[in-house]
């Protein structure tokens, strides 16, 4: 499968793209989303920091059609990916991407990381999280 290839461009705190736009109220819906992911990023950097948590990361996204998936991680020959979607009840397309990766060779855990409050696991195997769990297992160690 072809493969699009061309850098997401993430600030250094997600916060500040609000700032520089004047934004200093209530998040605005369309705004939920790449804070979160933006978040998500900012969580993950730290713990590289610390321990080894990952040699490479980046996105995924085929060359034809909307699939991506938003981190995919490497460490040594296996990789962890991770979507993030700011919706609060779990719908099927957020899964999407990650299922459309179910069988790249290395890949150790898929995890959907989520705005819902409810942690779960899905029948083909997917994590189910919302951001508090993320930060536990960075925390404790147990991503991988």
């Amino acid at each position: 499968m072809r493969e699009r290839k061309h850098p997401k461009l993430y600030w250094v705190d997600p916060g500040i793209v609000r700032a520089a736009k004047k934004q200093l109220g209530e998040l605005a819906r369309e705004e939920r989303g790449p804070l979160l992911e933006g978040w998500v990023l900012g969580c993950l950097r730290a713990h590289a920091e610390v321990e080894e948590l990952f040699d490479e990361i980046y996105y995924w996204a085929p060359a034809q059609g909307q699939l991506e998936v938003d981190f995919l991680l490497e460490r040594g020959s296996r990789t962890l990916a991770i979507e993030v979607k700011s919706g609060r009840r779990l719908a099927p397309e957020m899964l999407s991407g990650l299922r459309a990766i179910g069988g790249l060779k290395g890949l150790a855990r898929r995890i959907l990381v989520y705005g819902g409050e409810r942690k779960m696991k899905t029948p083909d195997g997917i994590d189910v999280w919302p951001p508090l769990a993320l930060a536990r297992a960075l925390e404790t160690g147990t991503l991988w």
